[in-house]
């Protein structure tokens, strides 16, 4: 323990030393909100108001606190992401306990490599082979980060780090340094010196500010993304649809269906469906790290034409249109997959023409007292789509953000 203040006494010393106790609040993946529920974050957090409430605000030093992101995706976002985490940290310590806000410092750690370290030091299922060779990945620094990150998540243990730690050191380290009274008996020879406890300039950081200009070597740039609807394709209505992002927040996608098969004047399935569709993200993709992915809201408009029978049941031709708006979410499902769901809402407009096959399938015959034109309001398209983003290397231009 660090000595604060010493007092001389000829028979008794007092003396205040300082003593820390630490706490730990987990964030989800990619997330800087604070959520109660995760990783016993509740218990926590009330572990830490009852030491605050034990202790004594008068005995507190100071309150330090350190955010981190767990070390995949992008350098510069993962920066970002912790200095949004220590902004989220201070709000909730000055709402919850202004009584400390003076003694309160709160510094964005970036990437939490030591942590990883640590647990991979201490785990007993990685053998001695395992560990250095992890050891001699994350502490290369005559690479990139972006290559370190790379040879770490191809790497055979790689799947059980992310699994088992990676959600852990996504998080906030708390320190409260506060003051303990001791009494010890001295000599009259054996005084000890006084030392003094020098507490760490607190961090200059606002609560909604993040790191600005900050140096980075991003690895590669989305292009855009292709996509298949698994929904269409397990009726055989094959289709294919590209979207390209633009901007922090926008991008666009256009569609296409196009099933065309039919067998002997008696099954049919023809469509060419075209279709274009502006969307809104809610997450904020500056740094390209996960762009498309996310909450969206969306804007559509498509036609088609179609040729639609079954036997006798469903003998139908026409044409449609439809405008409407889309919800949906996107999601990480491997590496290089994403995984889409979303549902459209909208006004369609179709005329149709009905006809029906001969006794022998040999002819079709149009049937001209069913022509006509429909109208509907409500769900147009349902998405279940496997998604692929294609990027390209990054090449620097300027070197700051």
């Amino acid at each position: 323990m660090l000595a604060l203040l010493a007092v001389p006494s000829m028979a008794q010393q007092r003396i205040i030393i300082s003593d820390t106790t630490s706490y730990e609040i987990h964030f989800r993946w990619d997330k800087s909100r604070l959520d109660t529920n995760y990783l016993g974050n509740d218990r926590t957090f009330k572990t830490l108001a009852q030491d605050i409430d034990s202790i004594g605000v008068n005995k507190i030093d100071s309150v330090v606190i350190v955010s981190q992101s767990s070390p995949e995706g992008p350098y510069y976002y993962n920066q970002n992401l912790s200095a949004r985490r220590a902004a989220t940290m201070r709000g909730y310590m000055e709402r919850r306990h202004p009584e400390v806000r003076d003694r309160l410092t709160v510094n964005p750690d970036g990437e939490s490599w030591e942590q990883l370290r640590h647990y991979i030091a201490l785990d007993k299922k990685l053998s001695p082979g395992t560990k250095r060779r992890l050891y001699n990945i994350i502490n290369d620094r005559s690479v990139p980060i972006e290559i370190k990150k790379r040879r770490l998540s191809n790497d055979v243990a790689y799947r059980y780090l992310y699994k088992k730690y990676y959600p852990i050191i996504r998080n906030s380290r708390i320190q409260v340094v506060y003051q303990k009274l001791n009494f010890e008996k001295y000599g009259p020879m054996q005084l000890p010196e006084p030392t003094f406890h020098k507490q760490a300039p607190k961090a200059n950081i606002e609560p909604l500010k993040v790191i600005a200009r900050q140096l980075f070597t991003p690895d590669t740039v989305m292009l855009f993304a292709c996509k298949t609807n698994l929904l269409y394709d397990a009726v055989t209505a094959l289709n294919f649809e590209l979207e390209m992002p633009i901007g922090n927040h926008w991008s666009v996608a256009v569609e296409d269906v196009f099933p065309w098969w039919e067998t002997g004047n008696k099954y049919c399935l023809q469509m060419w469906e075209m279709g274009a569709e502006a969307r809104y993200w809610f997450r904020n993709n500056k740094y390209y790290a996960q762009k498309l992915q996310g909450h969206f809201l969306g804007l559509y408009g498509m036609s088609s034409k179609f040729d639609f029978q079954n036997d006798y049941d469903i003998c139908y031709q026409g044409e449609y249109w439809s405008a409407g708006l889309t919800y949906g979410y996107s999601m990480k499902l491997t590496r290089h997959l994403n995984m889409e769901f979303s549902l459209s809402v909208g006004y369609l407009s179709s005329s149709y023409r009905h006809y029906y096959p001969a006794d022998d399938y040999s002819l079709l015959w149009r049937d001209k007292s069913k022509v006509g034109r429909i109208s509907y309001i409500g769900p147009t398209k349902v998405k279940v789509a496997l998604v692929w983003p294609i990027r390209i290397p990054y090449k620097k231009k300027g070197g700051v953000l």
